[in-house]
């Protein structure tokens, strides 16, 4: 029995290391274990320093280990994010309005993120984003107007979630959001890595007018824990030669806008 928990304690940990920050009915549903199982087991990963637990769930301690968890997302994949981020740039600037009460939204995550590197100066509108990496490499350019949503925030990632983040989202009127998606599946569907973000994915998905989402091929034919919808005439999938066709047909099927960076131009 001990070397059982033991062996949990370490999946756990692995599984937390791996996500960043983890929900409590996460947990139980991935390990087939009650609620308080999963808060003991949390309980004495914190004792023994490993995590920091909230309400409701737990994440990696905040040190030098977050920072280097954020670049290994960045870095998977690397050329196809950055070619994917460029692409978006341009569609950025082919279809924000020329009017004064435009705005932009950036989400969360590592293809995002490289967008953001690629974006230079954005003055014809304000840019919203409830992540602070995104928020520090765009607001580092004085012609940038950058709004930066506020809630509790998750590792390593250091994206804002929760009650907060969702109503200042919905209090916007989004031209174009930009988000990724951890997984997209053959039917279309869109999903998330927890519950903690699936409030404000779902947010952001009401408050704007298009969606743009980026996800490399790595995301396709693939599900999460939480089930976010389905694409239609309202998105924009923006992804790399290597995605599945079929799977790009059924994203067009369902309405919804497919640009592919080439494989060529995604492998440099």
């Amino acid at each position: 029995m001990k070397n059982l928990k033991r062996d949990r304690l370490e999946q756990i940990l692995q599984h937390i290391q791996a996500q960043g920050t983890v929900t409590t009915v996460e947990l139980t549903r991935l390990f087939d274990v009650s609620e308080m199982t999963i808060r003991r087991d949390l309980m004495a990963l914190e004792r023994q320093g490993k995590i920091l637990r909230f309400h409701g769930g737990a994440s990696m301690r905040k040190n030098e280990n977050m920072e280097a968890a954020f670049e290994v997302r960045v870095n998977a994949n690397q050329s196809c994010k950055k070619a994917i981020g460029a692409a978006a740039v341009a569609y950025l600037a082919e279809h924000l309005p020329d009017e004064p009460s435009g705005s932009v939204f950036l989400g969360s995550g590592s293809t995002i993120y490289c967008m953001a590197t690629q974006m230079g100066a954005c003055p014809r509108a304000p840019i919203i984003t409830d992540n602070t990496y995104v928020a520090n490499t765009l607001a580092a350019d004085p012609q940038n107007a950058v709004i930066l949503i506020g809630g509790q925030l998750i590792l390593p990632s250091l994206n804002a979630t929760g009650y907060i983040a969702e109503k200042m989202i919905s209090d916007f009127t989004i031209d174009l959001a930009f988000i990724s998606s951890s997984a997209i599946d053959e039917h279309g569907d869109l999903y998330t890595y927890n519950l903690l973000e699936a409030g404000v994915f779902s947010a952001i998905i009401a408050a704007s007018k298009r969606v743009v989402v980026l996800a490399d091929h790595s995301k396709m034919g693939k599900k999460n824990l939480v089930h976010l919808c389905g694409l239609n005439e309202r998105f924009t999938l923006i992804t790399d030669g290597g995605a599945p066709d079929e799977i790009l047909a059924r994203c067009r099927a369902l309405g919804a806008e497919v640009l592919a960076v080439p494989e060529a131009v995604a492998s440099l």
